[in-house]
């Protein structure tokens, strides 16, 4: 959802998610052809609830780039992403048909959630395939009152916006010529991947595992999760090749995660397909923010932020 005129010189993302901290951080996108997009600012305050939120908010202002336009990143149980049949309709008229489409599934009015909508590209691979897309709603009057709340601690965002798609540019950013690719990625409730090809969001998966609970899990425990992961992970692949056969999926790389979790090591030892640890510097320019490129746990808080703020660069890889 966008709300008035942006520019595209960068942004400043806010993060929230429903982990222990607020995560943001500034992103210049306009630089030079062949330069990565640099980060300019990341901070990371700690709140509980609603009743410190405006508080972490306010702080986390201070400590980056006031001058950007806001995107805030919502939390995966703010809003529903579903995949549907796009309607044949003029796409001036798309809102207003996937309106009526949801009318008939949805536990209230349809005017009661905000929607949008983004495009499963097929038409060039798979003409003859009915269109899909995602479909991505989030209840009105509960994002009225989160915009509200935002303005009084001094944040007014001009783009909100969604983890999947997040996660997508960064994927984006790394696929090779004709690839798919899986991004897999660890946060505070659970284990994601998607799945994207010439930069596009084909499939998206996530399985639920609080980190919590898996810092206290015992080793087997681990594996199981492990094991449990590659089964999704191979199963997602599976899907891809009989719905999408033009992206054949090559690679998975492997975000940093919270905590040491073993993810990459496992996954590089159970899967018969290259495995790579995700690198951040091939993405962004991190050298105005050192503590950035030297922790795996702010760069897994801020991975999200990130692939938000690269919505409007061309990135050089």
């Amino acid at each position: 959802m966008e709300i008035g005129i942006i520019n595209t010189k960068g942004w400043t993302v806010i993060d929230c998610s429903r982990g222990p901290s607020l995560c943001a951080l500034s992103l210049k996108t306009a630089v030079r052809a062949g330069e990565r997009p640099q980060v300019l600012a990341a901070a990371e305050e700690a709140h509980h609830d609603a009743d410190t939120e405006g508080a972490a908010l306010r702080e986390l202002m201070g400590r980056v780039d006031r001058s950007l336009p806001v995107l805030m990143t919502l939390a995966r149980t703010q809003y529903r992403l579903r995949v549907m049949p796009e309607p044949a309709v003029p796409q001036r008229e798309m809102l207003a048909s996937l309106r009526w489409s949801l009318s008939t599934e949805s536990d209230g009015p349809l005017e009661d959630f905000n929607l949008a909508w983004i495009r499963i590209p097929t038409e060039e691979q798979l003409p003859s395939r009915p269109k899909q897309l995602y479909a991505v709603m989030t209840p009105t009057a509960w994002l009225t009152t989160r915009l509200a709340a935002w303005r009084q601690a001094g944040v007014r965002p001009k783009v909100v916006d969604i983890r999947e798609t997040a996660l997508r540019n960064i994927a984006g950013a790394l696929e090779r010529p004709g690839e798919g690719l899986a991004l897999i990625s660890a946060d505070s409730e659970g284990v994601g991947m998607v799945f994207t090809h010439q930069g596009s969001l084909y499939l998206d998966r996530y399985i639920e595992q609080p980190l919590a609970e898996l810092e206290a899990a015992d080793a087997q425990t681990r594996v199981r999760l492990h094991e449990r992961i590659a089964l999704q992970l191979l199963r997602s692949i599976d899907v891809i090749g009989r719905s999408y056969p033009f992206m054949p999926v090559t690679r998975v790389v492997v975000a940093p995660a919270p905590e040491a979790l073993g993810l990459h090591e496992s996954l590089a030892a159970q899967l018969p397909l290259r495995v790579e640890p995700l690198e951040l510097d091939q993405v962004f320019d991190l050298t105005r923010v050192p503590a950035l490129a030297q922790s795996p746990a702010l760069q897994a808080r801020c991975l999200v932020p990130l692939g938000a703020a690269l919505r409007s660069a061309k990135v050089a890889t």
